[in-house]
């Protein structure tokens, strides 16, 4: 008989303990619980697209900006190559010239 209690007290106090470890790590109310780790992962989740949005305006941003600068240096050459080739006596150019390669 004093066997029987002893292993039902022991058994209460490890439930007891379970339950407030789990309470203490997971909160008081198990619904609540869940609830709450739902809004973490759909709050989680919408930080996480906002930042993967944010790093791709970033990168067209940055690669815009490039192929502009690209085109104004192949423009700055193209005007470049068309005044060395530019005819002195006649101020036009002649049709031969208009190409690199002719």
């Amino acid at each position: 008989m004093a066997n029987d209690y002893d292993s039902q007290l022991i058994e209460s106090v490890v439930v007891r303990r379970n339950r407030l470890t789990s309470a203490l790590l997971y909160g008081e109310n198990p619904n609540q619980r869940r609830w709450m780790d739902s809004l973490r992962l759909f709050l989680f989740s919408i930080a996480l697209a906002a930042l993967i949005a944010a790093i791709c305006v970033g990168y067209s941003f940055v690669s815009n900006l490039l192929a502009e600068q690209r085109q104004k240096q192949q423009e700055r050459s193209a005007s470049a190559w068309v005044q060395l080739h530019a005819d002195p006596k006649h101020g036009d150019l002649p049709l031969k010239n208009l190409r690199p390669g002719a």
